[in-house]
């Protein structure tokens, strides 16, 4: 769209009525074209779709409401519609069914040819039919000139996505995690490259991510490639030693509801003569209360008991459904019988046998080990037990729970992959697994969709890097990045710091065979680090060498322990005679550990009120590019102390080289699998201090639990302006622009709902009131995020890096994005392996881009916040490289990862429940810290960049 009556009707078109229109298109940057790993979609001209809601009592959940729908959809009435196996069915047309259409279906397994007796019927209603024409978006967002918004979209799409995934999820072949995420199940050697083994009984499976999106002129087929972690499908008493039996309580969680295959029988035969696999749930091991209601209970010595201390009750008249059939259990009756009679067979009756006698006598060519736990396929009311020896784990069945670091990095190596190898498997693999091809028979074929053959290719621009601004001697120096990265050899800081009085801390453990260095040559090293630091241009005199640095001893796999010794020393610290207090301590690690790391962080951050950077002292002690090494460790030296570490050019900052612009980042962590139960969520915000982006201090708070919306907004944008105010001589911004991370889709407009108003308030306190009133500050809100599915690859070998994805700078900001939305796909920085994930950026609030006038340089709105935001993407202080996300962002991402570190048994329990944490209780709405409260930052660090 060229055409300058196009240009102006973009401004005017949204549709939302709440997000801003865009302003335009950016023009700055080299042309290029690339791939997008999108599929065109083309609907008949007149599709409609008709959505019925789908109600089913009693209510079911998980497989079992996706059993009842296949039942529902073998019913004549419902032939050829589409679903997403929860809540709704979809059509072509209307199915004529009467208002309140109710049908009653008794449950059967898959392969089942009749119900059982004990079977339970549930009531299907199907209601409230509503159509929709697909052509009505589609012309809405082919259209040029504004129009109405059109309200529908998200009704149009949900629909569209249950079409699309209706045919993996009904694929028994292929396994799905949610609605979008499909695996394929095959084990043939053909589909070999798409599973690897991680160990601990795990393996991680290559799938395909499947969402449609609204784009400009259309609709298009998002699909990339993704990653599951599921149980490796095995006989459980071959993943039992993989899976590791030492703990019975957790490994029993793990399998809790895993599905298996019974092998020890022979497979039942359908109507049609074919075999109907036996699957049973686990439901866990068996326990020392089961079946306390039953006239013959079982026997169970211990939880977690062997086979062979097991016993069941056996009668001599079990009925139709004995679980002799199936497994040793104690649902068979018996009554009034005496014992010590026999059925055939050899077994005993009317009396109790172990689970282990009983597999001897009635199937003596399976081995059975006492050693492994019988699992209960059955209920803890009505118990059924299995040996180990007799199950089979399904395959894709997804775990989630956190991956041990082996496992993460195997997990890494698997899913690292180049772009054009994420491409082939998209329009190879990806297309057969989610029934693209028009030979598959699909859904969305049956509805007449197409889908186009190949990747689409959309228009993308490479913006100039600018120039980073360094120091030698007394003058500033410029130098231009090449691959997205730049080296400072040579030059010094932008704005050196004074560190105060520093000293180190040598931590040696009893792991392996010690450090291969001593304290003496360790001593040396660190003389020649401060001279580095001094060259560098942070004044690094104050280096304590009386007492002398401490030698401190930990206890390797001991964390509590360690963690005392770790708060002893800073104690001493922190007591210290003036002239022997440090303000920065250089902790040299024996080894990465995440429970040491977290010990010092959170005793340093929050207790002492003193600085620590982590190395590791084998890197530390290497010559080999020692002083890239050391540049390394300067950065984080000089951030935290108040230094500048680099500046732009301020051309390439727009308006907030003019001193009254205020840049804040906001990110919210929460629990993740694994974590405790009730752990909070934490707020992080950081905000700038001036004109340079140098200097990023910070807040934060804790809050409900898996809440996203900042509750106590307020407060921390307080914070912030007084620092600001602070800085810049009792004067407070004029303009403030957010960088929202970690807000999904849906989530938009609550953020507008609840937390600008949060701004608003805090604003409204420190401004005087003709400021408010004529609407100071202006504020914009940008959704920042690398949590997406859109990959972009070169088209040609010139646009491309060294690692084949696109050049630093690519961004995208049409053809994939609608035209009415403003946000745009920003690509800043040198992918060093596998595939680039560009950032996000979507503006939901300005009221400040679109009221700058045009310049030569900033032809619309447009040019001038992908400028803005590209040019920050340099200004990440701990690196001499562009970032992937844009710096306000990244800093509240660090901020949140390092209050994990503070609250470690509450968000990692497994690794170490050392550190000190809030208790699950202070999490209040208000979230207001008190002087009491155990993650508060001591004074001396707050108003800094402690996170770094």
């Amino acid at each position: 769209m060229t055409n300058s009556k196009g240009i102006n009707a973009l401004a005017n078109l949204s549709t939302t009525t709440q997000f801003p229109p865009r302003p335009g298109h950016g023009t700055l940057g080299k042309k290029i074209v690339v791939y997008a790993n999108y599929f065109k979609l083309i609907a008949p001209p007149n599709l409609s779709l008709t959505r019925y809601n789908v109600e089913v009592s009693p209510p079911a959940t998980g497989k079992k409401l996706g059993r009842i729908f296949q039942l529902l959809l073998e019913l004549p009435n419902f032939a050829g519609v589409a679903t997403e196996w929860k809540s709704m069915i979809i059509s072509t047309n209307d199915l004529n069914l009467p208002a309140g259409y109710t049908v009653q279906i008794p449950y059967k397994k898959e392969g089942e040819d009749e119900p059982l007796a004990r079977a339970i019927t549930y009531n299907v209603r199907v209601i409230t039919p509503l159509t929709y024409l697909v052509s009505d978006l589609v012309k809405f967002l082919s259209s040029e000139s504004p129009g109405p918004p059109y309200t529908q979209k998200a009704e149009v799409i949900q629909m569209m996505n249950a079409v699309f995934g209706h045919y993996p999820q009904a694929h028994p072949e292929v396994g799905s995690i949610g609605q979008n995420r499909h695996f394929s199940l095959d084990r043939s050697q053909a589909n070999a490259h798409n599973i690897r083994v991680l160990g601990g009984g795990l393996e991680s499976l290559r799938g395909y991510f499947l969402s449609v999106r609204p784009a400009t002129g259309g609709l298009l087929l998002n699909v990339n490639v993704t990653h599951g972690v599921f149980f490796e499908p095995d006989r459980l008493d071959k993943l039992f030693p993989k899976l590791g039996t030492g703990n019975k309580i957790t490994l029993a969680k793990k399998l809790n509801k895993l599905r298996v295959r019974v092998i020890h029988l022979p497979a039942k035969k359908g109507k049609k003569n074919q075999d109907v696999p036996r699957i049973k749930s686990i439901c866990g091991f068996a326990l020392t209360t089961d079946g306390r209601s039953e006239e013959h209970p079982p026997r169970v010595t211990v939880n977690g008991a062997g086979p062979t201390q097991v016993s069941f009750w056996l009668s001599d008249t079990p009925p139709a459904t004995a679980p002799a059939a199936a497994a040793a259990g104690s649902k068979t009756t018996g009554k009034n019988k005496k014992p010590g009679g026999s059925q055939t067979g050899g077994l005993p009756a009317n009396q109790y046998i172990t689970v282990y006698d009983y597999f001897q006598i009635k199937y003596p060519h399976i081995q059975i080990s006492d050693r492994n736990p019988v699992v209960n396929v059955g209920n803890k009311e009505h118990p059924m037990y299995l040996p180990a020896e007799v199950c089979v784990v399904l395959p894709g069945q997804p775990i989630g729970r956190r991956l041990s670091p082996l496992q993460t990095q195997e997990m890494i190596t698997f899913a690292c992959r180049k772009p054009w190898e994420n491409a082939n498997s998209i329009v190879g693999d990806g297309r057969a697994v989610l029934g693209l091809n028009p030979a598959d028979n699909s859904i969305s074929k049956a509805f007449g969709i197409q889908v186009g053959s190949s990747l689409v290719t959309v228009a993308a621009r490479v913006l100039t890097p600018p120039q980073i601004k360094y120091k030698k001697g007394k003058q500033e120096t410029a130098m231009t990045p090449r691959f997205g990265s730049w080296n400072m050899m040579n030059v010094q800081f932008h704005t050196g710091s004074n560190l105060g009085q520093w000293t180190y801390i040598y931590f040696q453990s009893n792991r392996g065979r010690g450090d291969n260095f001593s304290e003496g040559e360790l001593r040396n090293t660190v003389n020649g680090f401060r001279t580095f630091l001094n060259s560098s241009g942070i004044n690094a005199g104050g280096f304590i060498s009386t007492p002398p640095p401490p030698t401190v001893y930990l206890y390797d796999g001991e964390n509590a322990r360690n963690d005392m010794i770790i708060r002893d020393i800073f104690r001493k610290f922190f007591l210290a005679a003036p002239a022997a207090k440090p303000r920065f301590v250089l902790c040299v690690l024996p080894y990465n550990d995440v429970a040491l790391y977290n010990s010092i962080k959170t005793v340093g951050d929050t207790k002492a009120g003193i600085h620590t950077v982590c190395v590791v002292g084998s890197k530390f002690m290497k010559t080999n590019r020692q002083e890239q090494y050391f540049g390394n460790v300067s950065l984080k030296f000089n951030l935290k102390a108040g230094g500048i570490n680099h500046t732009l050019d301020h051309g390439k900052l727009g308006i907030i080289s003019e001193g009254k612009t205020m840049v804040v980042g906001l990110d919210v962590t929460h629990p993740s699998p694994g974590s405790k139960e009730g752990a909070p969520s934490v707020a992080g915000i950081v905000a700038s201090v001036d004109k340079w982006l140098g200097q990023w201090p910070a807040d934060f708070n804790v809050q409900l639990g898996k809440k996203e919306m900042v509750a106590a907004l307020e407060s921390m944008m307080i914070s912030r302006l007084n620092v600001w105010k602070k800085r810049n001589g009792g004067a407070l911004p004029v303009n403030i622009i957010m960088y929202r991370d970690g807000v999904s889709e849906g989530q938009y407009q609550l953020v507008l709902d609840e937390e600008l108003p949060l701004i608003r308030n805090a604003c409204r306190q420190l401004y005087p009131p003709d400021a408010t009133k004529q609407g100071f500050p202006k504020v914009s809100i940008i959704i920042c995020g690398k949590r997406h599915h859109t990959r972009f690859y070169p088209t040609a070998e010139k646009d491309a890096d060294r690692s084949s994805n696109c050049e630093p700078g690519t961004i995208v900001d049409r053809g994939v994005t609608e035209v009415g939305s403003w946000d745009f796909f920003l690509q800043a920085h040198c992918c060093l392996q596998g595939t680039a994930r560009s950032a996000h950026y979507y503006v939901i609030l300005d009221e400040i881009f679109r009221g700058i006038k045009p310049t030569v340089q900033h032809k619309s709105a447009a040019d001038a916040l992908e400028e803005l935001t590209h040019s920050m993407s340099h200004l990440f202080g701990r690196a001499t490289k562009a970032v992937s996300l844009c710096p306000p962002a990244y800093y509240a991402d660090l901020l949140c990862t390092r209050l994990r570190c503070y609250l470690s048994d509450q968000f990692d329990p497994q690794e170490t429940s050392a550190t000190p944490s809030v208790a699950s209780g202070a999490t209040g709405a208000t979230g207001s810290k008190s002087k009491d409260d155990p993650i508060a930052i001591v004074a001396a660090l707050k108003d800094s960049m402690f996170y770094i």
